[in-house]
């Protein structure tokens, strides 16, 4: 297709491709890294969004109303730098010839906060399509509160690459599902189809009918048969746009386009020959000099986008000026990166009994919370009911009502994890909650909330053997060690109703994953713990009166019990110290003098938790110190369980009686 520039001079938009492909190739050369078959073969189709649709200002990159672009196959990262250079955003040839290198601007794949333009980190196949539905969804929840007043403020759309490898993952299916059933007409999926993946063609492993899986999705599915068509491209994008559905645009590619590995998987993960290079330049019509790009091309790419976004930035700014005050403030949420919120009150009332399991305590500090902040979302994988984080009177968000605060996931536990990332990329402080033994079905979603640094907290309820007769399936055992070994990621798991409180309102008031882990059995508020010191991450909860003889440290409901065990001791003439640590990770970040205060050396120490040992060496002598769970627990009342596992006051009381003489 032939657009014009002013009217006046033809643009060729095959050179822009030819371009785009060049610059691509020399990155993954320079590199001798990358991925070349999706840079030769999905060019056009980053062309023609870029060039034709995707409403966005490369010189005002995070302005909050852009649509965005999700590459969930992001092994095309070349592709993309290459067409973020070419559209004007910050990008200097000397970042794309350091594609892949330490410290660069243009890392092995895409990382949101190191590349202007590029709005999710993805790699891992599936992420980048689930991801793209919490965006969506953002958007549809943020245009319900903002749009009522003001109607069309908030218009952004989300746009996914996808390939056959994204569809193959089941996170991909379970949130397309999702966006189907939520009629999410604000997502457009772009297929990268071209029958390859890395180990071969996909006819071995992928051949369903996609069309019809993806209309029983409930999406609006359009067919490019050429993706060298840019004419055929834009009607489908437009006929998307104008949907009532979320689109599904099938472009049939070509992996590895016009090099002599065109159509094969040799092309997709291996960098292509200096000869082969040399070849594949003469039929792009491009001089064999690498990153020597056509300055023509660069500047009819450019005067498209500039033809249709350059006033989105100062029509924007009109139209926020025009908001009610309250909304401003809203938006002024929205658009700080630092989502820290300042919690000052509680509306939380203690039973009469001083005594309630820890999940209902959360529900009451959690309602408190998302009464007073509009952009806090919360959701559950079919255990609202169990985890006890329903939002009672802030009702269900779905096509009929975008304004609701609880997501209804399904039993979707991997999807409900990239979703939020979605969701936190788009401003929302999101909340989601299962069992803690099921955490193993979200944790490459978990683990990429921990690498793009992103406020979502995790709400993981029934967390030990004490569950009870549910029985080892059901029963967290190594889950704890395993989250407290994800970087970046701070673990909490409180003892009652004031540490529950201390650890929301350190959550809330930190700009940082979480997960808040809590048990399904009824405890008492104990009195001494307290709410300040959960920031510490551990404090002392019961001060030896004497001779400090030990240390005995717990966490989560097993305070409780260690609490009792210290009472009894006491009465025998052992005079412990108790230690409450609720998060370990804000433990890691004292002081040395402080850690000596809280836990001197030479002081023997003891651990209390119904998990894996392995949290723990750092503290105790040896494994003799731990009362700890490194098996699979079974089906049986709480009481019984305790006795078989080893966790009854009598028992601990015995064994650390012995190991203080």
């Amino acid at each position: 297709m032939i657009a014009v520039k002013g009217n006046t001079t033809p643009i060729n938009e095959g050179k822009i491709i030819e371009n785009i492909r060049a610059l691509g190739i020399d990155m993954i050369d320079e590199a001798q890294s990358g991925h070349p078959g999706i840079v030769l073969g999905a060019a056009p189709i980053l062309y023609a969004l870029y060039a034709h649709h995707l409403r966005f200002d490369p010189k005002n990159p995070t302005y909050f109303n852009r649509d965005r672009f999700v590459l969930s196959a992001g092994h095309g990262s070349a592709l993309l730098y290459a067409v973020l250079a070419m559209a004007g955003y910050d990008l200097e040839m000397e970042d794309l010839k350091a594609f892949r290198q330490l410290g660069s601007k243009t890392p092995g794949h895409p990382e949101v906060g190191k590349t202007p333009g590029v709005e999710v980190s993805t790699g891992p196949l599936g992420q980048g399509v689930a991801t793209a539905v919490g965006m969506a969804i953002a958007a549809k929840y943020q245009q319900a509160i903002f749009n009522q007043e003001k109607k069309n403020f908030l218009d952004y759309k989300i746009y996914c690459l996808v390939g056959d490898g994204d569809l193959m993952e089941g996170v991909a299916y379970e949130a397309l599902s999702l966006a189907g059933t939520l009629k999410l007409d604000n997502l457009i999926l772009l297929y990268d189809s071209n029958h390859i993946s890395l180990d071969g063609k996909t006819e071995m492993t992928f051949q369903e009918n996609v069309h019809d899986r993806l209309i029983a999705c409930g999406f609006d599915v359009f067919d490019v048969p050429n993706s060298e068509d840019i004419f055929a491209l834009d009607k489908a994008i437009e006929s998307a746009k104008a949907s009532s559905q979320p689109a599904f645009i099938e472009v049939h590619t070509t992996i590895g386009k016009y090099s002599s590995l065109e159509g094969t998987n040799k092309v997709h993960g291996t960098p292509l020959s200096k000869s082969e290079i040399t070849a594949l330049k003469a039929k792009l019509h491009m001089r064999d000099i690498p990153f020597t790009i056509s300055s023509e091309a660069i500047e009819d790419f450019q005067y498209q986008i500039t033809n249709r976004c350059s006033n989105l930035v100062e029509e924007w700014n009109k139209k926020k000026e025009e908001l009610s005050e309250p909304l401003k403030k809203e938006l002024a949420f929205l658009e700080n990166p630092d989502k820290s919120i300042k919690l000052t009150k509680f509306d939380y009332q203690p039973p009469e009994s001083k005594e309630e399991s820890l999940r209902e305590t959360s529900a009451k500090v959690l309602s408190s919370i998302c009464q007073k902040y509009t952009f806090v979302l919360n959701g559950s994988a079919d255990l609202f009911a169990s985890c006890k984080n329903y939002l009672q009177e802030q009702g269900d968000f779905g096509p009929n009502h975008y304004q609701g605060r609880n997501l209804w996931f399904g039993v979707r536990e991997h999807a409900m994890a990239a979703v939020a990332n979605g969701l936190a990329l788009c401003g929302i402080r999101p909340i989601v909650s299962t069992y803690l033994a099921f955490s193993d079905y979200l944790r490459p979603a978990l683990r990429m909330t921990a690498l793009m640094n992103l406020p979502v907290l995790y709400l993981f309820t029934h967390d030990s053997i004490s569950v009870g007769e549910d029985g080892p399936t059901h029963q967290a055992v190594e889950q704890l060690v395993s989250l407290r070994a994800t970087p970046n990621l701070d673990v909490y798991r409180p003892g009652d109703a004031n540490e529950i409180i201390g650890t929301y309102k350190t959550v809330f008031e930190s700009n940082h994953p979480a997960c808040i882990v809590l048990g399904r059995n009824r405890v008492p508020v104990l009195t001494g713990t307290n709410t300040a010191s959960v920031e510490k991450g551990a404090y002392i909860v019961k001060q030896e009166e004497r001779t400090l003889d030990g240390i005995l440290i717990a966490t989560g409901e097993e305070l409780s019990l260690a609490e009792q065990v210290v009472e009894n001791l006491f009465r025998k003439g052992y005079d412990l110290r108790l230690i409450s640590m609720p998060c370990l990770e804000r433990y890691a970040h004292l002081s040395e003098e402080e850690k000596e205060a809280l836990l001197p050396v030479g002081v023997k120490k003891f651990v209390i938790e119904k998990a894996s040992s392995y949290s723990w060496y750092q503290f105790v002598y040896d494994q003799k110190y731990l009362f700890t769970n490194d098996q699979f627990g079974a089906s049986g009342n709480r009481q019984e369980l305790d006795e078989a596992y080893h966790f009854t006051v009598t028992q601990i009381e015995e064994k650390i009686e012995k190991l203080l003489h």
